[in-house]
């Protein structure tokens, strides 16, 4: 009975070794990318504002 579960913790342990391994680096590769999706989102968002002020002064000097 004990050598059976020996067995199976050597055959299927490398197996739950590396999945954990694949799921922690791909959580971590998941954070990063979305951090640099957030900076480029801040910055497209700084120039939407921009433009949306431009368009706004544009509208007013066209209705005068």
């Amino acid at each position: 009975m004990e050598l059976d579960v020996l067995k199976y913790f050597l055959t299927q342990g490398p197996f739950a070794v590396l999945f954990v391994w694949l799921l922690v680096t791909t959580k971590k590769e998941s954070r990063e990318r979305e951090t640099r999706l957030h900076e480029v989102l801040d910055k497209f968002s700084e120039k939407y504002d921009l433009i949306v002020d431009r368009l706004d002064k544009l509208e007013e000097r066209w209705r005068k």
